[in-house]
């Protein structure tokens, strides 16, 4: 049973690296077809700048998915309490905490170039993407001391049996 479960893990993580590259990959052509339609109406030149914010804003994000992709082939390993295991939901959460500030950094660069300051859908994916990054950072960051702690617990009980 616990091989299927790392089976599905390991399948669901594979899925959303895959589909965030793609769409990563696709960015510039959706960028670019909504530029020539007719109801949304974007500057060519605003495009690369747009690919740009959006590619700095998901590098955390892909980077903590392949530390997540790591994390879970180590757990699901015939050593499931390795010493590396806290340095990647470390990793994790410095990711999750550099994606605040980047995310409402290049916001508000975009703000300034597209002119829209206090729109309320432009406020409202500022302040989700920050709690919920701010959340899992903070989630990260116990689970690596708390895995910390179940480490040198199994170290000194296996020291001393």
């Amino acid at each position: 049973m616990k091989n299927n479960y790392s089976k599905i893990l390991n399948i669901i993580v594979s899925v959303g690296i895959i589909l965030t590259l793609i769409m990563l990959a696709g960015l510039p052509f959706i960028l670019g077809a909504l530029s020539k339609s007719t109801s949304i109406n974007i500057e060519s030149k605003y495009i690369t700048v747009m690919t740009a914010i959006i590619y700095i804003c998901a590098t955390p994000y892909v980077i903590a998915l392949f530390n997540l992709k790591k994390l879970c082939s180590h757990i699901t390993s015939k050593n499931p309490f390795s010493e590396s295991i806290p340095k990647l939901i470390n990793n994790i959460a410095y990711c999750s905490f550099s994606e605040v500030i980047l995310f409402n950094l290049m916001n508000i660069i975009f703000y300034f170039i597209f002119n829209i300051y206090l729109y309320a859908f432009a406020i409202l994916p500022c302040v989700i993407v920050s709690f919920l990054s701010i959340a899992i950072g903070v989630f990260a960051l116990i689970s690596s001391k708390l895995f910390e702690m179940i480490i040198d617990i199994k170290d000194e009980n296996d020291r001393t049996i």
